[in-house]
């Protein structure tokens, strides 16, 4: 992928100005793309041709309306006969914003010239990019003389012949990206200091161009703008943009929206509000974890099983779990590995032998931690688990609510879980290991 912050830039318009010898009968003018224009100002403008190319007479050759990102596009502009004066000029445009122009002089051009019969003047331009055209339906040329708008032409930039289709498979909001192009914790709610990532995948063909826009409270954000171009055909490939406003976002509504060869193809909303989370110390000194206020329904309990915590939210509705227990011993990166395989939450108390997993992830090697997130239909239930083993002691972080708060409890609770330590040591003293 070849990245930019906004669209290439056009190259300053190259023009080719001059006169060509021509029989006044249609077998020997172009064939024109548009109807015949009119007479402006004594000055009779017989066509305008947009083409692949120009012959050595300064004909078009093979008019067409749609172009390739990396090929020339020429406007061949033919005059009746040999003006001495007036002056031809060309706006080229994408959507509303000029592009590129340029203007021919035609005292210039044809001052040397007496008179002439049977003779028109040409007058090419040409278009090209400083790299590429972006691919877009939206182009189009406007036509002036002396300052008179005369036409305008409307042509389109499309993907190269053999190029593989375009097109977005998924798309996620995320609070990061793996190497993989993987989302990382996909989200909905944000805290104001989170930088937000939008991570999709799908196929691009080359010249394929992605832009995000970000809008914040409902107002384009430009600074936020970022475009990304395909330099090859790349099936199943991922990529991503991200966002953070500088001084953060503020609480509300947001939204980002995705454009892929000038068409947009998403718009993904996002919350953000801050994070009211009130810390807490285990009085035994285990664990610190922070928790939104409302779970301030608190039990501890030591028995045969481990040492639990629980705080629950009024109303039996959600709560966050946190569990330390003794293995009996260290046990080995292979032991730990077939415990995580067979690790389920599916059936456990409080989930359904319905329960989906939607993530699982492991740590690196070495370190023994599982990370879950899971949801079960039949309980309506979403949750979020942490399990972590060190020198035989086992701990164990499960946030669940329902179905239905998840979407507005989401940001809180993964603050929560991010929020836990503890300490092995004070859990085996306590446990009386």
């Amino acid at each position: 992928m070849k990245r930019s912050h906004l669209i290439p830039i056009l190259a300053t318009i190259i023009i080719l100005v001059t006169s060509a010898l021509a029989c006044g009968s249609g077998a020997d003018t172009p064939a024109a793309v548009t109807a015949p224009l009119p007479t402006t100002a004594g000055v009779e403008i017989r066509e305008a041709v947009l083409a692949h190319d120009v012959d050595d007479d300064h004909k078009p050759v093979d008019p067409d309306t749609e172009f390739a990102p990396d090929e020339k596009i020429w406007l061949s502009i033919v005059l009746k006969g040999r003006p001495k004066e007036g002056v031809v000029a060309v706006q080229f445009y994408l959507h509303d914003e000029v592009v590129a122009e340029a203007e021919a002089d035609l005292a210039d051009v044809n001052s040397s010239v007496i008179f002439s019969i049977g003779e028109d003047t040409y007058v090419n331009f040409w278009l090209e990019g400083d790299d590429t055209l972006p691919i877009s339906q939206a182009y189009r040329a406007d036509v002036f003389y002396d300052g008179g708008l005369v036409d305008s032409y409307t042509f389109s930039v499309v993907p190269p012949a053999g190029a593989i289709p375009s097109v977005i498979r998924e798309a996620a909001l995320a609070r990061g990206v793996d190497d993989d192009y993987n989302p990382i914790e996909p989200a909905a709610t944000f805290a104001p200091d989170e930088k937000v990532y939008l991570v999709a995948r799908g196929d691009l063909g080359v010249y394929t161009w992605l832009r995000a826009e970000w809008y914040v409270g409902g107002e384009l954000d430009e600074e936020g703008t970022r475009q990304i171009v395909s330099s090859e055909d790349s099936a199943d490939t991922g990529f991503f943009f991200s966002y953070l406003p500088e001084g953060g976002w503020p609480e509300g509504e947001h939204q980002v929206v995705l454009t892929m060869n000038d068409e947009e193809v998403g718009r993904y909303d996002f919350a953000v509000k801050e994070m009211a989370l009130v810390p807490f110390e285990d009085p035994e000194g285990i664990f610190t974890i922070s928790y939104p206020p409302d779970f301030d329904e608190i039990e501890q309990e030591l028995g045969e099983e481990g040492y639990a915590s629980t705080f629950e939210a009024p109303g039996d509705s959600s709560l966050i779990y946190v569990f330390f227990g003794s293995l009996g011993g260290s046990i080995s990166d292979d032991q730990w590995a077939n415990f995580a395989e067979g690790y389920s939450l599916a059936g456990m108390s409080g989930f359904g032998e319905d329960t989906v997993e939607l993530d699982r992830k492991l740590g690196d090697p070495g370190t023994h931690v599982l990370f879950l997130e899971v949801e079960s239909k039949e309980t309506n239930v979403h949750g979020l688990a942490w399990v972590e083993e060190s020198d035989g002691i086992l701990a164990v972080v499960v946030l669940v609510v329902p179905i239905d708060e998840w979407p507005e409890r989401e940001a809180d609770l993964r603050a929560s879980l991010d929020s836990f330590t503890w300490s092995p040591e004070t859990a085996r003293a306590v446990l009386g290991e």
